[in-house]
């Protein structure tokens, strides 16, 4: 049986989506004061009017965009197109964007989400680059995907573009998140790029927006935030002063609590002058190659970067299928699969376990594994859940003293084991019952 475009959850969030005038934050209010997003689209005037920040006439013009929303035509033609809708209660939903305050409502997608994109970095820059940019961009592309991280940027001429075509010579993955509705392919000129990421199975294209949203200039600034709110870190290749760039640069580290890279350039390059200045105020770490972004995201094992095997890419069809939690914890295994490192053969020890969140998730993948085995952070992070008051990042950052990176990327691989649950407020508890049997690594 063929799988549906989309579900019912994401049918309803699509209509809500379509209310011109309302935003993520408005949304999110409405279906957090109704519990459920069925019941938010079927509320009634009286019903919106009471919800902080709606009011009488605010209420009556989404009531009206609630009614007059034509979803089905929108579904159909997704259905048409290969498009693929997902929402916030759907499986596949990626996992990083339910961490921060303004996640998108919908999105459309062509490709997959896997598990290990939750291990990702951000990599953007200037349209108008030089060569030392394109150069730079396409190389920390390509080592991030060596070393099994997911390579996440805009899609734009450039820096953008470099990035993503470093990931794929790698043979990793590669998210693109465009300005514009996936009816559209922007730039033109990146038609092959975006065919290699759905045919080699290495990543996907997704946009908040609906597919026939034309590449405006005010629709980029929106999608900042989804490219930093799905990466651990951002790294600004290059950028100016006053870009899309420093953007989202500001986002990740402002309003999500990620951390901000900067690869310096020529000092009379306008083209570097927002990364040097991010570096000049502490805005971002200074960084010369990947490995300085592994190793600040704790993502290396005694001093290495871990690197998955180099295989064939895959030129069958894509996978669709939902990400449930059993596929969480041990994805399917094809032969365009990055194999994480460390077999069960031949465990990390102590030491490089505590450092290496990138190899966690090999140990993850093995759903056969008994005992439960924890890194050192991962156990700092449990531990600091004792009780039964969920605790938010915040929190946690105080108690482990880990860097809050670090706290994310464990947080999210606690989730998809089921070590740890989200509240609806988005903080955490950890399921006690689970870590019985546990195995904890200092």
């Amino acid at each position: 049986m063929t799988e549906p475009v989309a579900s019912e959850a994401a049918a309803a969030y699509l209509r809500l989506a379509m209310c011109r005038g309302f935003g993520p934050v408005l949304i999110t209010r409405l279906v957090d004061h109704f519990g459920d997003v069925h019941r938010a689209c079927q509320a009634t005037h009286h019903q919106l009017s009471k919800i902080e920040g709606f009011g009488p006439g605010r209420a009556a013009a989404l009531s009206a965009a609630i009614a007059g929303a034509d979803v089905q035509t929108i579904i159909e033609g997704c259905s048409a197109s290969a498009i693929r809708l997902i929402c916030r209660d759907d499986p596949a939903w990626p996992m990083a964007l339910r961490q921060i305050p303004d996640p998108p409502i919908v999105l459309f997608l062509r490709g997959d989400i896997a598990p290990e994109d939750t291990l990702a970095v951000a990599v953007v820059g200037a349209r108008n680059c030089t060569l030392y940019g394109r150069e730079q961009a396409e190389k920390v592309g390509r080592e991030l995907a060596q070393a099994g991280l997911t390579v996440v940027s805009g899609g734009a001429r450039g820096i953008d573009t470099a990035a993503h075509w470093g990931a794929l010579r790698a043979r990793g993955r590669t998210i693109v998140v465009t300005g514009c509705g996936l009816g559209h392919c922007y730039p033109p000129e990146n038609d092959q790029l975006y065919q290699e990421i759905l045919d080699r199975r290495a990543g996907c294209i997704l946009s908040e927006m609906l597919p026939d949203e034309p590449p405006l200039a005010e629709n980029f600034p929106p999608r900042n935030r989804i490219i930093a709110g799905l990466a651990l870190g951002t790294l600004v290749v290059e950028a100016n002063l006053r870009s899309g760039s420093m953007i989202t640069a500001r986002l990740a580290a402002d309003d999500y609590g990620r951390e901000v890279f900067a690869m310096p350039g020529r000092v009379d390059s306008p083209c570097s002058s927002g990364t040097h200045h991010l570096i000049k105020i502490g805005g971002a770490q200074l960084v010369e190659s990947a490995q300085d972004i592994l190793e600040s995201l704790h993502l290396v094992s005694d001093g290495q970067a871990t690197s998955p095997p180099h295989s064939p890419p895959d030129l069958s069809p894509p996978n669709t299928a939902p990400i449930t939690g059993a596929m969480a914890a041990a994805p399917q295994r094809t032969p365009n699969s990055r194999q994480r490192p460390t077999p069960r053969s031949q465990p990390l020890s102590p030491e490089s376990a505590g450092n290496s969140a990138a190899a966690n998730f090999a140990q993850d993948a093995e759903a056969d594994a008994e005992p439960l085995i924890f890194s050192g952070p991962q156990s700092k992070i449990i531990a600091a859940m004792a009780g039964e008051k969920p605790v938010s990042i915040d929190e946690l950052c105080q108690l482990t003293e880990l860097p809050a990176a670090v706290i994310v990327a464990d947080l999210t691989m606690l989730e998809l084991r089921g070590i740890v649950k989200r509240t609806p407020d988005r903080l955490f508890r950890r399921c006690d019952d689970l870590l019985r049997n546990a195995i904890h690594h200092g």
